[in-house]
């Protein structure tokens, strides 16, 4: 959104982009210049990493098997700023936790956390809708609001709570 600002002078708002991708809320022919910018080599070097991400995911790693899949091949340019980004972001995880793929579909795990449901669509295993703007009318898959909700989420599979008919059977 600042980039737009500094190309376009015109604010975009949280609100112009609300149930959108960037690219459907500008003019059709702004749209092609909004696409080329994840081209830009080191576009994606400064993306800040999300509140909570970096802890949660070092927390996650000590009980899980984590891997970071991109689709990067949308944007192939961004591969290599990808990489050292992640490495910046996550240095708890080898190199060898990242999945640079064209499509989610090929995954093969056991949970997907993802922003797009067309990710989560094809994935085998259970899916995690992570909130964004763009997302807020898909209602298929459960759904994560931050870094902790993920904590918790995976707090719960690990050892689900007690409830007060488990705390009864365990007395008899």
């Amino acid at each position: 959104m600042v980039r737009y600002r500094a190309d376009y002078g015109v604010e975009l708002t949280r609100d112009a982009i609300f149930s959108k991708q960037i690219r459907e809320a500008v003019p059709v022919e702004q749209s092609r210049a909004v696409e080329a910018c994840l081209d830009e080599p080191g576009f994606s070097r400064d993306i800040p990493v999300m509140p909570g991400a970096q802890a949660v995911l070092e927390d996650l790693s000590s009980r899980f098997e984590i891997f970071i899949a991109t689709t990067a091949m949308d944007h192939p340019n961004s591969l290599y700023h990808r990489y050292l980004w992640l490495q910046e972001q996550f240095p708890f995880l080898s190199d060898r936790s990242y999945v640079f793929c064209g499509s989610k579909k090929i995954l093969r795990a056991d949970y997907l956390i993802d922003d797009n449901g067309r990710n989560l669509e094809a994935f085998a295993g259970k899916c995690i809708l992570f909130d964004a703007h763009h997302n807020v009318n898909d209602h298929r898959f459960p759904r994560v609001r931050n870094w902790r909700e993920v904590q918790q989420y995976f707090a719960e599979v690990i050892s689900p709570p007690v409830t007060d008919r488990d705390a009864s059977k365990e007395m008899f």
